[in-house]
């Protein structure tokens, strides 16, 4: 398991970008990221279509996202956390302070 941690810019909504953008896009029958499990407004479970594994993301007291990558091969693991970040840079990239990885 991967913990990612991502800090926002002063102002910036990015769990609701994230969130939102995730949900345009897969509404144009597009994305590679399916929403699974309840809705809430704090925490989103993601699976991917083609890697197996889950991300588990949560909005934090001061906005900061945690994601929280497991899959079952080490391999699929990395592509999952890869394609996730890939994702965050393309969309909201110009809202990103700094982000984390803690390998567990």
């Amino acid at each position: 398991m991967k913990i990612v941690e991502i800090v926002p810019r002063a102002r910036s909504k990015l769990y609701g970008t994230l969130v939102a953008k995730e949900a345009a896009i897969r509404k144009s029958g597009r994305g590679t990221y399916v929403r699974v499990g309840r809705k809430s407004q704090r925490a989103a479970r993601w699976k991917h279509k083609k890697f197996k594994g889950t991300l588990a993301l949560t909005r934090g007291d001061s906005d900061a996202v945690t994601a929280k990558v497991r899959a079952t091969t080490p391999e699929d693991e990395r592509k999952l956390l890869s394609s996730f970040l890939g994702f965050v840079d393309r969309h909201a990239g110009d809202q990103v302070t700094t982000i984390t990885i803690h390998y567990r």
